[in-house]
């Protein structure tokens, strides 16, 4: 993928145009009818692309939305009211997620800023591509008088490249165009989430601070401030992160980890030319954490070639429930 430095500034929108259609339609249609709270909740939703996040958030919804409603701050919600969007998502998904980009950053920005002014709870989904700009961001929070939940996903990479790979191939399937991440962004994601972690725990950031795996819904670890902002137990976020990282597969989900791949790896009609080395670096970063018998069933030659494809069930999620 080439990305053209000049068709990146022919998309930017200029500032004035930026606001009026976060004012006049985001802050319309995603924002309004929320209850402002005397101390809102902000919950950021921690976890690299494809990690079950979005699965997370909907459990999340059902807790929040008993107490106002909440705002969630996801900067791919607000993407399509780029009023190139859809021409850009015809020629090339991930050319239109890269002339987007600052456009939608300025939008999560003023959805924050609209957030924090009027109180409102809210749901923040974060890559941690930044940790020390996701830490300031709850710094900000905890300063406008939030309670702020972090919520590690704990999730090795191979089940979150094969999720980023089964929801492109999903999207693609049902005429959606599809989203596929680019490699980079999610290989800074996950070694930036573990510093995060520790930032967290280092400067007591968050009220209350949970690891979750995908498919459960009760955390791993979880910890909480004191009335003197201090831990009530040793803080061990990182710790708990790469423990989950790490941890084998269930029977159940491993046979379904394998079942997926085998699945992806039968679809001839990704245009990606990197499919079948994401699909090649997925098995090997499964291996350990399969059963052997699913191990071996993935135990194939590496694809000499570029015309392979995805699909494949949506991964299962975990949900965050409210102290």
């Amino acid at each position: 993928m080439i990305i053209d430095p000049g068709r990146v500034e022919q998309y930017r929108l200029p500032q004035e145009e930026n606001e009026r259609i976060f004012h006049e339609e985001i802050a319309a249609d995603l924002l309004a009818d929320r209850t402002g709270q005397e101390t809102p909740t902000v919950v950021f939703l921690i976890g690299q692309p494809g990690a079950g996040k979005s699965r997370v958030t909907e459990m999340v919804a059902e807790k929040l939305n008993l107490q106002g409603g909440f705002a969630d701050i996801d900067s791919d919600l607000y993407k399509p009211y780029h009023p190139a969007y859809e021409d850009l998502m015809a020629e090339d998904d991930t050319l239109m997620a890269a002339y987007t980009r600052a456009d939608g950053r300025a939008w999560m920005a003023l959805a924050e800023e609209y957030v924090r002014s009027h109180k409102l709870n809210a749901v923040i989904q974060e890559t941690s591509q930044n940790p020390e700009a996701v830490a300031d961001k709850m710094r900000a929070y905890r300063a406008h008088g939030f309670r702020v939940e972090a919520l590690f996903m704990g999730v090795s990479k191979a089940e979150s490249d094969q999720g980023v790979c089964n929801r492109y191939a999903t999207q693609r399937a049902d005429g959606r165009g599809g989203r596929l991440t680019v490699r980079a962004n999610a290989d800074e994601s996950f070694h930036g989430i573990p510093v995060l972690a520790d930032l967290v725990d280092r400067d007591a950031l968050a009220h209350q601070s949970s690891v979750f795996r995908r498919g459960e819904g009760e955390p791993r670890y979880s910890n909480t401030l004191d009335a003197s902002d201090r831990w009530s137990a040793p803080p061990a976020t990182r710790e708990s992160v790469e423990t989950e990282r790490s941890r084998p597969l269930p029977p159940d989900q491993s046979r379904g980890f394998a079942d997926t791949q085998l699945h992806l790896r039968a679809l001839t009609d990704i245009p990606d030319p990197e499919w079948p080395d994401r699909l090649n670096e997925i098995d090997r970063n499964a291996t350990p954490l399969l059963r052997p018998a699913d191990a071996r069933r993935l135990s194939i030659p590496t694809w000499p070639s570029a015309s392979a494809a995805p699909l494949g069930g949506p991964s299962t999620g975990s949900w965050f429930p409210s102290p």
